[in-house]
């Protein structure tokens, strides 16, 4: 991705100072690089209230600063209880099914025995509640009034922030940049594309981040996933991950089971055709949850707690190590050869020759 810049945010060197990577840091990383499906997992790796809180946060529901915002996770996990009841035939112990706080919930579906059958139930239900939260995302955008191209603004606003932060807290991070997609990319994308429908356009808001080294890069990822964008927002089945090896997340101790739990054993591995077999890099999409009552015009409802206040925006996140990055810019790998590859596709799908086309060009950096 070159620097057609949003932002374009070179970082200053400074000395970080990093939490420990939890339990439920490492997951989130794991499911951001295999492209899973949080539906899929059996448990989860809350350990407190406040990991809850945090998560809850990220999805723009911050229980310590909303009155609405605990009615809202309330009103959420009652819809799913009623749904696997009255539509799956499924019955709850009334701890299950109404718990004193549902933050509890998290915590239950996270206890490590080798059976629980109130933890499965909990999970079952959570991942309901991810289902609908989605589902209402989507209501809540199509009851406002609101351009796509304010809400990447927003999306975008909030990204930058994050990055500011970031380097507030010291990360090892050289630099956070991205750009917005322009209608004659998008245009060129989805004519070399087979399934030429705007809907399978991910990165019309897109940002790379430069790590120090590429032992940075899982301890900046759990940065994200805890301050920016919810783990459970990863777009499944649209991830990329051809630079860490699974030895470098330490999974080769993991058992079968739960690494196929994590999705890991059905990573996606499906490379931009028109990239070079040599480019390195992490890629996967998110849905960023987008506050959309701060766009200009849009007011706020009476009850928040029905639909929430965000709603998804689709970003696409790169994340690669600075000695990659520059090897990503060398030879085959060039932006311009992976541009040129890209438009003699367009020709060829339009029935034409590209002018001035060389025969035999391989692949760019797959992001265009």
């Amino acid at each position: 991705m070159r620097r057609d810049p949003i932002e374009n945010d070179e970082f200053l060197p400074a000395d970080p100072v990093l939490p420990p990577l939890s339990q439920l840091d490492e997951e989130a990383v794991r499911l951001a690089l295999s492209g899973g499906s949080v539906v899929e997992w059996s448990h989860l790796a809350f350990r407190t209230h406040e990991d809850v809180n945090q998560f809850l946060r990220a999805w723009g529901c911050d229980l310590a600063r909303d009155s609405w915002a605990r009615e809202r996770v309330r009103y959420v996990y009652n819809q799913a209880v009623e749904f696997l009841e009255e539509h799956l035939g499924l019955h709850f112990a009334p701890d299950v099914r109404r718990p004193r706080d549902v933050r509890d919930a998290f915590l239950r579906a996270s206890m490590r025995e080798r059976f629980s059958r109130h933890g499965i139930q909990y999970c079952a239900i959570l991942k309901l509640v991810h289902v609908i939260n989605h589902l209402e995302m989507q209501e809540l955008r199509s009851q406002t009034a609101v351009r796509e191209t304010d809400l990447l603004e927003v999306a975008n606003s909030r990204v930058n922030e994050a990055s500011r932060l970031m380097r507030e807290a010291g990360l090892p991070v050289k630099a956070f940049y991205g750009n917005r997609k322009t209608r004659p990319s998008v245009i060129k994308k989805l004519l070399a594309k087979r399934e030429s429908t705007a809907v399978t356009v991910f990165d019309k808001l897109r940002f790379r981040i430069v790590t120090e080294t590429r032992a940075d890069i899982v301890p900046c990822l759990a940065w994200l996933f805890r301050n920016l964008v919810p783990f459970a927002a990863v777009i499944p089945g649209e991830s990329v991950n051809t630079l860490l090896s699974e030895e470098e997340l330490a999974l080769e101790g993991k058992p079968d089971e739960q690494r196929a739990a994590l999705g890991l054993l059905s990573a996606v591995t499906t490379q931009n055709p028109d990239s070079s077999n040599g480019y390195r890099v992490i890629n996967f999409v998110v849905g960023l949850p987008t506050r959309i009552y701060d766009v200009p015009g849009v007011k706020l409802p009476r009850h928040r707690a029905l639909l929430g206040e965000v709603v998804s925006v689709l970003v696409e996140l790169q994340v690669v190590d600075q000695a990659t990055d520059l090897l990503n810019e060398a030879g085959e790998s060039r932006h311009e050869l992976y541009k040129e590859r890209q438009m003699r596709r367009v020709y060829e799908r339009l029935g034409r020759t590209m002018p001035g086309s060389r025969p035999g060009v391989d692949g760019g950096n797959g992001t265009s």
